[in-house]
């Protein structure tokens, strides 16, 4: 079995060279357009493999990602149009500012369990929501922040994805590290039995925490990037519908395997732009994918092929046996 396991390891790690060198010549023979696309699915995959740390390996589903996701959006949007920050500086601050207000709310959240930390985490979500929607004087309210500057050599779109491709790239980097860590491993303990993981002297409220924050900040670098993508930001990035395209994305690639939410993120900007050139009933579309995914796959893309492969690989050593 752990044969078996190395090689499926293996398989993640010779597909995810190939993505990588698809990815560094893919501007070669793509027109700008879907340039843009694979921008947001990189964007939408930092987000998602963040919140994964939080669902995937701690098990505390959150309905709240929207709104450190905003912060981190509004955060970078703000230095630069009221305070004059340069890009370089305020992108970096998205983040820091995503795992502050991230710390606060987890404070809270990790004292509570199952669907109750859940419903405290929308709540908040819709607070930073409510607090942006109606500051006109500082955030713009409904009307958002506009023509946000970014530096001449990130402006146009190649130069961009480029920019967006290797913080991406860092980003997956440093949660593979944590994932697999002492830190990702007790994270893990604690989804599958957290009173044993205290009986064995893990703190399970300050790992949650960590956790917590940790989601916060990669939430944050994906709200800066896509600030700098888009040069606008409005109240809608704190909405708990941006919340569950999120989560959506960690169930349809795989919570339990760390290159589910990329593979998700991939599938879902696909599925999105398919079904609203065909009908504008996308909602509904999204609603079924979910419902399919709660009763049929639970483990998502990744978990069914993952287990495809394990079952085909056993199937052909008992032949030869």
């Amino acid at each position: 079995m752990k044969f078996l396991q190395n090689r499926i390891n293996s398989l993640w790690k010779m597909a995810l060279v190939i993505i990588l060198t698809f990815l560094l010549f893919l501007p070669s023979f793509l027109s700008l357009g879907n340039i843009s696309l694979v921008i947001e699915m990189l964007i939408l995959a930092v987000a998602a493999c963040g919140l994964n740390l939080l669902m995937g390996y701690g098990g505390m589903v959150s309905f709240g990602p929207a709104g450190l996701y905003a912060i981190g959006a509004y955060t970078t949007a703000l230095l630069i149009v009221k305070g004059k920050v340069v890009f370089s500086l305020a992108i970096i601050a998205g983040p820091i500012a995503a795992a502050i207000i991230g710390l606060l709310i987890g404070w809270f959240c990790v004292r509570l369990t199952h669907i109750y930390f859940a419903l405290l985490t929308l709540a908040f979500s819709q607070i930073i929501h409510m607090i942006i929607f109606q500051w006109y004087s500082f955030t713009g309210g409904d009307n958002g922040i506009v023509n946000i500057r970014v530096p001449e050599s990130l402006a146009p779109i190649n130069n961009y994805y480029y920019f967006t491709l290797a913080l991406t790239i860092i980003c997956l980097a440093i949660l593979r590290i944590i994932g697999q860590s002492s830190f990702g491993k007790a994270l893990q303990a604690i989804r599958e039995n957290p009173e044993r993981a205290e009986f064995i002297g893990i703190n399970v409220r300050r790992y949650q925490l960590a956790a917590f924050v940790i989601s916060s900040f990669f939430l944050g670098v994906a709200g800066s990037l896509y600030c700098g993508f888009n040069r606008n930001v409005f109240p809608v990035y704190a909405h708990w519908v941006k919340g569950a395209d999120i989560i959506v994305v960690c169930l349809l690639g795989g919570m339990y395997n760390f290159w589910g939410p990329l593979l998700g993120s991939i599938l879902y900007v696909i599925f999105d732009k398919l079904t609203v050139s065909f009908t504008e009933y996308w909602p509904l579309v999204l609603g079924m994918i979910v419902v399919f995914l709660v009763l049929f796959m639970r483990g998502g893309v990744a978990g069914f092929l993952s287990a495809k492969y394990s079952a085909l690989s056993l199937s052909k050593s008992e032949m030869k046996k």
